[in-house]
């Protein structure tokens, strides 16, 4: 994650990012970048490097939630307030269109052993365009109707607006919460446009800049300062300072009060999709 993300590969996974584009599975989220100082251990990508400066993360900082059981008011035909979902439970190709080039074979389950749901962007006949960390902002990949487990519907969104610095968590179409957000600084931007919730983490070790939770996204920070060292994953994550909520503070992840990060986290289902406009 941006604001204090950590390498893959410092979670004993291989790095999905390294070598360009993200065509390589991972085993591995509106959104905050962390920065991380030499010898800090984490999975996103923006913090403060003078927050963590001499800090001994645990090694496995990040543990998945159990999933949300999803609302099935909303079948995957609603269209007016329901999000069309996907369960993979098995290896799965993404195809660069219907019937088209392989273009990357991802997990069963993410990099932190959550379930795999792929948020639904379009259909066309059997092929399910869908929404992954490993593909980059604003691309889909398709899969067959055939190779899906089960489809489904959340009723939940979450939006972001970046100039009131707001996000809103909405069920069934009716806000059920508005919170302030800290959000990319002007030269670290939080990147707009369509994500999907792919994790819902606890955060083990106290001192993290993460704070208590985390809501990891299928987005990616393209606008990370030089020579950073963590990772590229935007997210929705807790804060341990709310001075900076309502402000352009982060390096692209979005920044909650820790009662409302909690909150999401208990009660947003995987592959709820997220809106980030400007």
């Amino acid at each position: 994650m941006t604001d204090r993300e950590q390498p893959a590969k410092a979670l004993g996974r291989p790095d999905p990012h390294g070598g360009g584009r993200r065509r390589a599975a991972i085993g591995l989220a509106v959104a905050v970048a962390l920065l991380v100082p030499a010898g800090v251990v984490t999975a996103f990508g923006t913090a403060d490097p003078a927050s963590t400066a001499g800090a001994n993360p645990d090694p496995r900082p990040f543990v998945a939630e159990p999933e949300t059981i999803l609302d099935r008011s909303h079948s995957s035909q609603d269209s007016a307030s329901g999000h069309p979902v996907a369960y993979v439970d098995r290896p799965t190709v993404l195809y660069s269109k219907p019937g088209g080039e392989r273009k990357i074979r991802i997990a069963a389950k993410t990099e932190w052993g959550s379930r795999r749901v792929l948020g639904i962007v379009k259909r066309s006949g059997s092929w399910l365009a869908v929404l992954a960390p490993e593909l980059e902002n604003g691309e889909v990949g398709w899969i067959r109707e055939d190779d899906v487990e089960s489809l489904d519907a959340v009723s939940w969104s979450l939006r972001a607006d970046l100039s009131r610095r707001r996000l809103v968590v909405r069920r069934g179409g009716k806000v059920v919460r508005s919170m302030k957000v800290g959000v990319g600084r002007a030269d670290h931007p939080t990147p707009v446009g369509r994500y999907a919730v792919t994790d819902k983490l606890r955060v083990t070790d106290e001192g993290s800049p993460y704070g208590c939770c985390v809501l990891a996204l299928t987005g990616h920070q393209t606008k990370l300062p030089a020579g950073w060292p963590g990772g590229d994953r935007l997210a929705v994550h807790a804060t341990l300072d709310t001075s900076g909520l309502g402000q352009a503070v982060s390096t692209g992840c979005m920044r909650a009060d820790p009662e409302d990060a909690a909150w999401m986290v208990e009660a947003v289902p995987l592959g709820t999709p997220v809106f980030v406009r400007r």
